[in-house]
């Protein structure tokens, strides 16, 4: 097989890791403001209730994720990488400006969270395709050894996205609390028309892949990827579920249910939850490529591990930091779950489970795999998050569930092989 040359390598590595970072805000801007202002916009309410029907609506998403998994890695398999890619994006990006657009719940009454809805399921579609398809294009084109920080280059993108969104929504959330309200809100959403247009030009520019395209050489392409996945390989695909299990369900704790369950239980301004969280999302720029090349250097299994290890011991010491409602240990809090105890995990994920399959079903084995553990553990996360607390009224509840989270991630782990040498 014929590696790229460099230059190709870098223009690839750009294009997947902008659209990535153009990607996740659209998506991440939805978690932040189901914590904060779709309860009392779109379900009339600010009560519990409305909090869980609001993160009800951000779980729908994930939900809607394994189609486009699906969709997407069919396509993936069947035309290539590349074109699945800009069909994201530009599906992506149209879902969540239109959002900044609805009519609230005063308005037009019920239509309001139905059309939230709607539009929370296209957005899940399109990012169903995102991940897979962004680091396949640059794992795939990685030069030997380096596969676990080529797949982390576009990963980080995640990361930039979240600390965009943070930022941005950080900065409208200043204004007086009507003008945020009413409009203030909205912007973030808008800004989605500008950057789809960038996101689409950043990408028409890439290569396919060497693999798939001598995969399409030989003739080796599969009609009916996803079912040949599930009867040649379909421990790869449990195992993929499992791997995600602990990033998700702690990641998605952190970054919706947290900003809810400490605004109102422990009164924390939520400008402060924000910048925190944006501050956290800046490291995880430069953290998650580089547990992408320590997982080059002592193998996948280790790294992940380790971040198994160290979200399950922190998990308490976490909460128990917000508890104390001193800003700079709130700060530390989300500076040592982000970009330590979750990146650890997540920056070599996306070497580890493209190394479960074959070249030919790849597209439809990681991305059904992944977004199938995303619909199960990640959108459900700040919903189970906030009902254990309006339950019990105590955290222990929710980090016996990390807890459980981490097992389950490492038992999938520790049933495979180390891929990184092969």
């Amino acid at each position: 097989m014929t590696r790229p040359p460099s230059a190709s390598r870098r223009r690839t590595m750009v294009a997947g890791t902008v659209g990535t970072v153009m990607e996740w805000y659209d998506f991440n801007l939805y978690g932040l403001a189901s914590a904060l202002v779709f309860g009392p916009l779109f379900f009339g309410s600010d009560s519990t209730g409305a909090t869980l029907a609001s993160f009800a609506t951000f779980a729908v998403g994930f939900a809607a994720r394994p189609v486009g998994g699906i969709v997407f890695g069919h396509l993936g398999d069947r035309v290539g990488r590349k074109h699945v890619l800009l069909l994201t994006m530009l599906i992506m990006g149209l879902a969540t400006a239109l959002v900044g657009l609805l009519p609230a719940h005063a308005a037009i009454g019920v239509w309001a969270p139905v059309l939230l809805i709607v539009l929370r399921v296209v957005q899940g579609v399109a990012v169903g395709g995102e991940f897979a398809g962004a680091t396949l294009l640059t794992v795939e084109n990685a030069p030997p050894g380096r596969r676990g920080l080529y797949g982390a280059i576009p990963a980080m993108g995640t990361g930039a996205g979240f600390v965009l969104a943070s930022a941005v929504f950080g900065l409208v959330s200043l204004l007086p609390e009507d003008a945020f309200l009413s409009w203030g809100w909205r912007v973030p959403f808008l800004l989605s028309f500008g950057l789809v247009v960038f996101g689409v030009w950043a990408r028409r520019g890439i290569v396919e892949t060497p693999v798939f395209t001598e995969v399409e050489e030989r003739g080796e392409t599969v009609r009916f990827p996803l079912l040949h996945t599930l009867r040649t390989q379909p421990g790869a695909v449990v195992r993929t579920m499992g791997i995600t299990v602990s990033g998700f369900v702690w990641g998605y704790l952190i970054q919706a249910f947290t900003l809810a369950y400490a605004t109102s239980a422990l009164d924390i301004p939520k400008a402060t939850l924000l910048w925190a969280i944006a501050l956290a999302a800046t490291l995880e720029i430069g953290a998650i490529p580089l547990w992408g090349l320590v997982s080059d250097r002592i193998g996948r299994r280790t790294t992940v591990g380790i971040g198994l290890v160290a979200t399950a011991a922190f998990a308490f010491p976490f909460f128990r930091m917000l508890e104390s409602r001193d800003t700079a240990l709130i700060v530390l809090a989300y500076v040592i779950a982000m970009p330590v105890c979750k990146d650890l995990v997540f920056g070599p994920q996306a070497a580890l489970v493209a190394e479960q399959f074959d070249a030919k079903v790849r597209f439809s084995g990681v991305s059904t795999g992944r977004e199938v553990g995303g619909a199960l553990f990640g959108g459900t996360a700040p919903f189970i998050g906030t009902a254990l607390y309006a339950a019990t009224d105590s955290v222990v509840p929710i980090v016996l569930y990390v807890l459980a989270a981490c097992a389950l991630s490492a038992a999938a782990v520790l049933t495979g092989r180390e891929t990184s040498r092969d």
